[in-house]
């Protein structure tokens, strides 16, 4: 722990230096000459020096932009804060890490979830072992600035057990005596219905008598499944014409999402991967995106 005290880099050391109190930049203001952070362009905010005078070989140099922007940061007694990282598609929290000076803007730089090693007292980027990275689309810092989300996408299961997330002990069950169990995921209301429809459809396969749920039957007759999607996204539509209200809107919006999930476990589609489309969608207008389609 004592050698974390060493954790900002030398290279960065020099704005830690006598100056007025900087203006608090915001992160998208620090990247605008990047224009599409969520497109993931390369920004150069850090650059390894060969080794110029003043400064040592593989020194690290920082962007104006950025390193005002790291100044606002409230990093602790060691030059450290918490950083944690996020799945952007499913809102999964992944891992709990530190990160200091250097290891943040590395991570602006590279777009790869870089922290600082306490125990090795240097730099690592999450999956330079097991290929496992961190891809980050965006960085978001609290109201304190003492904490720190990278919000990515994850190649590979994040925890070293493989479990997809460093998250999967719930009090809930160890208080209950259940041992913690590495496919348990802290579930947001999508993702636990999703996990709730799975099951259903893995019922449906095995136990075939006894009187079965709703979703159970969807998921045993399409022509059902498909009718009700039909049925409720024309019952959404008359919320519009008939100027039914907010409730009655929300209502029929949480009908057609429920069918329509049950359709894309039935055909082996998970939420993440709808909700990934929409985010590359969402990158580009309507019109290149349905070019795009044709031409594919």
């Amino acid at each position: 722990m004592a050698a974390a005290a060493q954790a900002p880099s030398r290279a960065l050391a020099s704005s830690h230096r006598s100056r007025s109190a900087p203006a608090i930049p915001s992160f998208r203001a620090a990247t605008a000459a990047s224009p599409g952070w969520r497109r993931r362009q390369p920004y150069p905010a850090v650059a390894v020096a060969a080794g110029t005078a003043g400064s040592q070989p593989g020194a690290v140099a920082v962007d104006p932009k950025v390193d005002a922007l790291l100044d606002t940061v409230k990093w602790d007694s060691k030059g450290l804060a918490v950083a944690i990282a996020q799945n952007v598609d499913t809102g999964a929290i992944l891992m709990q890490g530190f990160a200091n000076r250097e290891a943040l803007a590395t991570t602006i730089s590279t777009k790869r979830a870089t922290f600082f090693s306490r125990s090795r007292s240097s730099l690592w980027t999450k999956g330079e072992t097991s290929n496992n990275y961190i891809n980050v689309h965006d960085i978001f810092l609290d109201c304190d600035r003492d904490s720190i989300i990278y919000l990515g996408k994850p190649d590979g299961p994040t925890c070293h057990t493989g479990a997809e997330t460093c998250y999967y002990t719930s009090v809930s069950d160890a208080l209950e005596g259940w041992k913690s169990n590495q496919d348990r995921q802290v579930m947001t209301t999508l993702y636990a219905l999703e996990d709730t429809i799975i099951r259903r459809k893995e019922e449906a396969v095995t136990e075939a008598s006894g009187k079965p749920s709703w979703t159970k039957k969807l998921l045993l007759d399409s022509q059902l499944l498909c009718s009700k999607i039909r049925e409720e996204a024309g019952e959404l539509i008359q919320t519009l014409l008939d100027n039914e209200g907010k409730s009655r809107t929300a209502s029929e919006m949480a009908d057609l999402l429920y069918h329509s999930m049950v359709l894309l476990t039935l055909g082996g589609v998970k939420m993440e991967q709808v909700l990934e489309l929409l985010r590359e969608r969402s990158s580009q207008s309507g019109i290149e995106e349905k070019a795009s389609r044709n031409k594919s």
